[in-house]
């Protein structure tokens, strides 16, 4: 008897996954590729099976990796989670918010629940975007997120911004500043989107409940302070990490906000060369990290896989595969250490539109 899958409680997708400043691939990069695949072709010799049955040629390709058959992305930070039962969660919404927006127009004009993994009528229109920080490359997608734009009765999202209480500036008045005169041509009063605001306590640490999911937060090291979020249901844990610094030891507000967590993505912006100073100035109190640093907190937590984003924007595809290869052999002298007996980890670079079903 067949024994039918069970539906996922999760499904995380990356929408951009680029630290600090949206970088879109350049012609040299591009140049880069075409000749890299074209010497793989030739070393590979497949060129007379392609012409006796094309049909392989897709196949050749999905098969490449990700730094020849496609791209890692160059818009800033956006994840959409869909949780089961539950209504829409986003976290940050840089650059990648806006290709997260047009999936999402198209299930607006479908008829259809804003999340798949639910279908409870009163959420369908209904978005909690959380912030991990209000630095520009995690705010300055929304003014491009399509469906804030849609006026239309059944058709208007009900949006819940969450973000860190500010002694300075309310979360309204940090999401409406990047569009006032003569910045943007939309203010944002003038956005048909209904919104509403939660500010979060740096000290309170307060649990969320939205549907079924559970969301609880912690304060990491980037300046002015960041936020990381665990988001949990049915006893499936996603945590985003993004912005923060390690210093010189395994963080503990992270390690106890990861703990058991079935994935963590973490900020491996720098190598350790690039951290140290090393291969140009240091970036010590920069707010970012390594994914040699990502390795040891998720081994400290018992995390399931870790997922390193947050890309340098300097980097290209080959570059971060390089890093992939190094960081692979990190850990794998880590799980040697007596402490972390019996442990695994599973390690993936971030690519977008990448998706993760838990």
């Amino acid at each position: 008897m067949e024994t039918k899958e069970k539906d996922p409680s999760m499904i995380v997708k990356f929408w951009g996954v680029r630290g600090s400043i949206p970088s879109p691939l350049t012609t040299e990069q591009i140049r880069a590729k075409e000749e890299a695949l074209i010497k793989k072709i030739l070393q590979d010799g497949v060129i007379d099976s392609f012409r006796e049955n094309p049909g392989k040629i897709e196949a050749y390709l999905c098969n490449l990796p990700q730094s020849l058959g496609g791209t890692y992305g160059g818009n800033t930070t956006c994840i959409e989670v869909k949780v089961k039962n539950s209504p829409l969660i986003a976290i940050d919404a840089g650059t990648g918010a806006r290709a997260l927006g047009n999936y999402l127009i198209k299930r607006l004009f479908s008829g259809q629940h804003l999340n798949p993994l639910c279908s409870d009528q009163k959420t369908m229109r209904e978005l909690h975007m959380f912030f991990s920080h209000y630095h520009w490359d995690h705010l300055q997608g929304f003014p491009f997120f399509g469906p804030a734009f849609i006026g239309i009765k059944d058709k208007t999202l009900d949006i819940h911004f969450y973000g860190k209480q500010n002694a300075t500036q309310t979360l309204s008045k940090v999401l409406s500043g990047q569009q006032q005169y003569p910045n943007f041509p939309v203010v944002w009063r003038d956005m048909p989107c209904k919104k509403k605001y939660h500010e979060l306590g740096r000290m309170n640490g307060e649990i969320i409940n939205i549907g079924e999911s559970e969301i609880i937060y912690q304060e990491l090291d980037h300046p002015d302070s960041v936020f990381g979020y665990r988001v949990t249901v049915e006893g499936k844990s996603f945590v985003c990490a993004t912005d923060t610094e390690h210093r010189d030891r395994p963080d503990p507000n992270l390690v106890s906000l990861a703990k058991g967590a079935d994935v963590m993505f973490y900020d491996g912006q720098y190598t350790s060369e690039e951290y140290e100073g090393k291969a140009g100035p240091n970036k010590f109190k920069w707010g970012h990290s390594t994914p040699e640093w990502g390795v040891r907190n998720a081994l400290k937590a018992n995390v399931g896989i870790l997922v390193i984003g947050h890309h340098e924007p300097m980097r290209d595809d080959f570059g971060i595969e390089k890093m992939y290869e190094e960081t692979l052999k990190f850990r794998d002298k880590q799980l040697e250490l007596p402490e972390n007996s019996g442990k695994n980890l599973e390690i993936i670079m971030a690519k977008e539109e990448m998706e993760l079903p838990l």
